[in-house]
């Protein structure tokens, strides 16, 4: 029985090693090893695939560090020529690199803006969007953006000023960052009683 093992298991492996369809094996090309999982992704391997008890052992490419897989994760192993490397371009100092557009969109005077455009936190209608019954404030609304510095919202009536999150403060002013909001004195502080 453990001969038919053996006899299995170098089946499978030569079976394994073979060239994919339309490659001829040794065309004078660096080759490496693609190993095709189970769940669709995919291994490259410097060396064979050894198999070890339940395991076939590689060394990966590009790093060649010692890898090993189960056997029944693999689909199947494939010899594939070394895939061309991204070429990485080196920038002297002074040179000029375009980036594009950077910074904030509508940050001049609302006529400025692109047409069919919105702010953060804008409305199509120039309203506020999580309170439609008042205008836009860019120095409040352009700051509560779901997916930035809020959550995303789990129903239609989440982020909706006075019911999750409180109004936006009046006359309130920070006078550093970090610090709390403090508002203009609207009459003489409480007392205790005596």
């Amino acid at each position: 029985m453990r001969l038919l093992a053996r006899i299995v298991a170098v089946a499978i492996f030569a079976a394994l090693l073979a060239p994919g369809p339309g490659r001829a094996a040794g065309a004078g090309e660096a080759m490496v090893y693609r190993i095709e999982l189970a769940g669709g992704q995919q291994i490259l391997a410097r060396t064979p695939p050894v198999p070890r008890a339940t395991r076939l052992v590689f060394a990966r490419y590009p790093d060649g560090a010692l890898m090993s897989l189960k056997r029944s994760d693999i689909e199947r192993v494939v010899s594939v020529p070394v895939p061309k490397t991204a070429v990485v371009r080196k920038s002297r100092p002074g040179e000029l690199i375009v980036l594009g557009p950077t910074g904030e969109r509508g940050t001049g005077t609302a006529g400025s803006q692109a047409p069919g455009t919105t702010r953060p936190g804008e409305a199509a209608d120039g309203k506020a969007l999580f309170n439609p019954a008042r205008d836009y404030r860019p120095d409040w609304d352009s700051k509560q953006i779901p997916g930035q510095n809020l959550a995303f919202p789990a129903s239609a009536n989440d982020y909706r000023e006075g019911r999750s999150f409180a109004y936006p403060p009046g006359t309130a002013v920070q006078t550093a960052p970090g610090q709390p909001p403090t508002g203009v004195r609207s009459g003489e502080p409480p007392k205790s009683p005596q």
